[in-house]
């Protein structure tokens, strides 16, 4: 048997993916427990409350004082969170979005397995599953988790199939839902697999195509949103046109940031994008010819390389940006780094035995994650808990849910009010002054002042202090 026939031969054990999956598991629930100041997760669980307990599905509110009619995003997306709270309740969560991210990670490998073999796809969910700002939130209650894996899920037949009618046909379904999550994010992926399979086979057919079938994915969502004068105000108007055009400017608004964030975010893999780019390129030749291992390699890494750079133009384009909208390229980003070196592990690991110890190597992997995250690598990743937390915790505890508690201060405070609202179960009320509360909370028993503010609070007395805040009383109440 020629080499090339046993390279072709050997593959990763089933082992080594087990292994890969137990890593990624390992790392994203080293943050599970401990307090995480992660707003748009609590916030995000408090609308899943409101909406079991108000038998709501399509009419979202978070707080009375903050968004009590929420159309930042669409309602479809708090679906799974309020269908398992009903179902089995918070604890749940967790473990439901952890099963999301893993199969985010099965498809880049898929992905990169049916373009360029299967050492390639065992790299890239590798990649995927060890870059920090992807498995650090990956089994919170967000939004990114659906719409990964909705998104991924459409482009991959676009990006490594035959392109035939019942592919257009799978992929429209699954952009559609994920349109659902998370309206034009949902569309970036199988869009930049359309635009970078195009490119690659020369073909306007693949492009036309592609592009009714983005139409008819964003169709339904388009359809409910025409039929809800409110939903078409809140989420279109106030959403998605003032986030393209800039009136929205909580956000960066930096035209390069989308780039920028990948370069600064994607570690420790951002290196193997290098190769990649060689690859795909085919420049400097005696580099493309030492990794490549043939036409169709150099074909899978072009094809991965355009989706990535159609996928970060299109990030781009909006003037409002926010960092983790661009999560949606990782699943690409870590196919292109599976691609790139998956000819030369083909090549290196071409024997059983040498297989064998690519398992043994993911296995220390696995061990030192085990380690890690037992020595305390939550510390690493996260700041330090809050003051609701720490310092406020033990008499929040003792406050009755809905309780109404001002949060004072001359700033937006929207990571205490989601930690108190999420943690504590009260209603929080920003204002600018503990004695001149909001005309509906003007006998809120509790205030959590800043420092600075605390001078001028006259009706209230001292209960604890920390991280730079004053949690009171009202005197009149004698709480």
């Amino acid at each position: 048997m020629s080499s090339q026939a046993s390279s072709d031969a050997v593959g990763p054990p089933r082992a080594a993916t087990a292994l890969v999956l137990g890593t990624f598991v390992v790392l994203l629930s080293s943050t599970f427990f401990r307090h995480t100041d992660v707003g748009d997760a609590q916030v995000y669980q408090v609308v899943a409350r409101n909406m079991v307990a108000d038998g709501e599905w399509l009419s979202l509110r978070y707080l009375p004082a903050v968004h009590p009619r929420f159309h930042e995003h669409l309602p479809f997306g708090f679906w799974p969170m309020a269908a398992a709270m009903r179902a089995m309740g918070e604890w749940a969560l967790r473990p439901l979005f952890t099963l999301m991210s893993l199969g985010v990670v099965l498809l880049g490998g898929a992905m990169a397995r049916r373009l360029a073999g299967p050492w390639a796809g065992l790299a890239a969910m590798v990649v995927l599953a060890t870059t920090e700002k992807f498995f650090f939130q990956a089994g919170y209650p967000l939004l990114d988790p659906p719409l990964l894996l909705l998104a991924t899920a459409s482009a991959f037949p676009i990006f490594a199939g035959k392109v035939r009618a019942r592919e257009w046909a799978l992929s429209a379904v699954l952009a559609a839902g994920a349109v659902a999550v998370k309206g034009p994010f949902g569309l970036v992926p199988p869009l930049a697999a359309i635009l970078a399979r195009a490119v690659a086979d020369r073909s306007w057919r693949i492009l036309w195509i592609g592009g009714a079938m983005l139409c008819l994915a964003a169709a339904p969502v388009a359809a409910f949103l025409a039929a809800s004068p409110a939903w078409w105000e809140g989420y279109v108007v106030h959403q998605i046109i003032d986030s393209v055009t800039g009136v929205r400017s909580d956000g960066r608004m930096d035209r390069l940031y989308a780039v920028k964030t990948i370069v600064g975010r994607f570690w420790p893999w951002l290196p193997l994008v290098v190769p990649g780019a060689v690859l795909a390129l085919g420049w400097p030749r005696r580099a493309a010819d030492w990794l490549s291992a043939g036409a169709q390699t150099r074909r899978a890494a072009a094809i991965a390389g355009l989706a990535c750079a159609a996928a970060a133009l299109t990030l781009s384009l909006p003037a409002r940006k926010i960092w983790h909208h661009t999560l949606v390229a990782y699943p690409l980003l870590a196919v292109l780094c599976g691609v790139a070196v998956g000819p030369r592990l083909a090549r290196l690991l071409s024997t059983a035995s040498r297989a064998r110890r690519a398992v043994w190597a993911l296995a220390c992997v696995l061990a030192a994650s085990l380690f890690a995250s037992a020595a305390g690598l939550d510390r690493l990743l996260m700041d330090p808990p809050c003051a609701v937390a720490t310092e406020f915790s033990g008499e929040l505890a003792a406050v009755r849910p809905g309780t109404a508690v001002l949060v004072v201060s001359d700033r937006d405070e929207w990571d205490v009010i989601s930690a108190l609202a999420y943690e504590h179960r009260v209603q929080p009320w920003p204002a600018g002054c503990a004695d001149e509360a909001p005309s509906e909370v003007r006998g809120a028993p509790l205030a959590m002042v800043k420092e600075a503010l605390w001078p001028a609070c006259s009706a209230w007395r001292e209960l604890s202090r920390g991280r730079g805040w004053v949690l009171a009383a009202r005197i009149s109440t004698g709480t």
